[in-house]
């Protein structure tokens, strides 16, 4: 009957750690899932700022083509509308890239101290 008792233990600490650690690669998934969706968006507006770089160049250089003796300022309808969106741009890149930087270092660790909890239970529960 203990024999029994004991097996039932071992079996039961066996689902416990098992159940955990399912649990902990599920949500390390599902971290891997939203630091790669941080990366894509960075990667968009990236491209979305390239893009308006070359707007303002393109704008910049018509105007010196046509207007040499005239001075351009970014007072410009045109100019001030492209700066407002490369500055919007540049702010949404800076939050998810700070997104991405806290999610780095805090999951990281949490996830190294639950696993080798996990292991230290699991090799506990073999004694």
């Amino acid at each position: 009957m203990a024999f029994l008792n004991k097996m039932k233990d071992y079996l039961d600490k066996g689902v416990e750690v098992s159940k955990d650690a399912f649990s902990k690669a599920g949500e390390a998934v599902q971290d891997f899932g939203d630091k790669s969706v941080l990366r894509i968006e960075i990667k968009q507006l990236e491209g979305k700022l390239n893009r308006e770089y070359e707007s303002l160049g393109e704008h910049v250089y018509g105007f010196f083509e046509t207007n040499a003796a005239e001075s351009l300022s970014a007072d410009d309808s045109e100019i001030s509308g492209i700066l407002a969106e490369i500055k919007r741009l540049r702010a949404e890149m800076e939050k998810r890239e700070d997104s991405l930087a806290g999610t780095r270092s805090d999951s990281d660790s949490e996830a190294f101290s639950e696993s080798s909890t996990a292991t230290t239970a699991m090799q506990k529960g073999k004694k």
